[in-house]
């Protein structure tokens, strides 16, 4: 049987946010990738490294370039080196214990707030390939840029190798990303004390392809599934929005344009539950210097072009990202029920993107 889709799924959600429509209409006027960009701290990735006794001079290398990595690189990673030959607390000993054939030095990679006993998302040899791969990659690189210059979201694909499927998803999401930059209007705009970056506030959004082979991303696509082999035979589209936070993936089928839509609008709503932990979605390690959006250039770059990136309405390759101009939104004299009915749907979302995540 086919799984419920997020639309459906939702509906039961939206009927309650609109009972609660009266409690929200005094929300920020701050759209969520907006609110969530300028005031949402990415969470740390935990990468620990078990050890056997002091680590020779390779392995110190490499330990001190992962530690290295959050002031160098801006990583949001946390390392922690362990000597399995010493006392470790009780949560590392059942860590190191649950692997399966390590030889140390030996890297497990934890998502944030996740439970002790919730599967890494990555484990391995420590490598100089590995370090490379944890810090940065192509997709990686171009996410961030888009997010850094004020798009709304980037969608990233996750392909699934059958060129008839994955080319049908990126020209569904290139077609409908296309449309719905035209379409959705951002909230009215908050009063001028609440925008901190001179980014220009627009809906726009980018795309970028993931093969699901390549090396270079073979950390990257472990880290979209949570370390699990998920939906191999079928693409995966998951929107990512502020610094790096993913919502979850509409699996083949499910990558249609009134799902599309609705997180799309989710995003681009009016932020009403200001915390991000009252809020759906997960971390993604992302290297980026998210401070930068507060630089007065930063105005001036937003509208920009991303590096090689190709027009949302187009044929990206894979690992591209993609943009177009986007609609300005700046309509002063839009009624407030805007504002209200925005704060409902993301209500709604919420709940929606909760039941989504519960059922994966």
């Amino acid at each position: 049987m086919r799984p419920q889709s997020w639309r459906e799924r939702s509906r039961r959600a939206l009927a309650g946010a609109l009972v609660l429509g009266a409690s929200v209409s005094g929300a920020s006027g701050m759209p969520v990738f907006r609110h969530a960009l300028e005031r949402w701290q990415a969470s740390d990735y935990e990468i620990v490294v078990f050890h056997r006794g002091a680590p020779d001079d390779d392995a110190q290398r490499l330990i001190d370039q992962l530690r290295a990595a959050p002031a160098r690189n801006y990583a949001n990673i946390d390392v922690k080196p362990i000597d399995v030959s010493g006392r470790m607390d009780a949560a590392m000993e059942d860590l190191w214990t649950c692997q399966t054939n390590p030889a140390p030095p030996w890297v497990v990679v934890r998502a944030p707030n996740t439970s002790a006993d919730a599967s890494p998302v990555w484990s391995g040899p420590l490598t100089e390939t590995l370090v490379g791969a944890v810090l940065d990659s192509p997709a990686r690189r171009k996410i961030a840029e888009g997010l850094l210059r004020g798009m709304s979201a980037v969608w990233v694909l996750l392909e699934c190798g059958d060129a008839a499927r994955d080319e049908a998803a990126v020209d569904t999401l290139a077609g409908e990303l296309h449309r719905l930059e035209k379409k959705l209007a951002l909230p009215p705009p908050p009063a001028a004390a609440g925008l901190r970056s001179p980014l220009p506030l627009r809906v726009a959004f980018g795309l970028v392809r993931v093969t699901r082979n390549d090396p270079a991303e073979e950390f990257f696509a472990t880290t979209l599934q949570h370390g699990k082999a998920l939906y191999t035979a079928r693409p995966v589209a998951f929107p990512v929005f502020g610094r790096g936070r993913m919502l979850g993936g509409l699996v083949g089928r499910e990558i249609a344009p009134d799902e599309i839509e609705q997180a799309c609008s989710s995003i681009v709503a009016a932020c009403a539950a200001e915390a991000k932990d009252q809020n759906p979605g997960r971390d993604l390690l992302l290297a980026a210097n998210w401070s930068s959006i507060f630089d007065p250039a930063a105005g001036q770059l937003g509208g920009a072009p991303t590096t090689k990136a190709v027009p949302v309405g187009g044929t990206p390759s894979s690992t591209s990202s993609a943009s177009t101009p986007s609609h300005s939104g700046s309509q002063t004299n839009r009624k407030a029920g805007v504002l209200i009915a925005g704060a409902i749907l993301f209500v709604a979302s919420v709940a929606a993107w909760r039941l989504r995540a519960r059922s994966e």
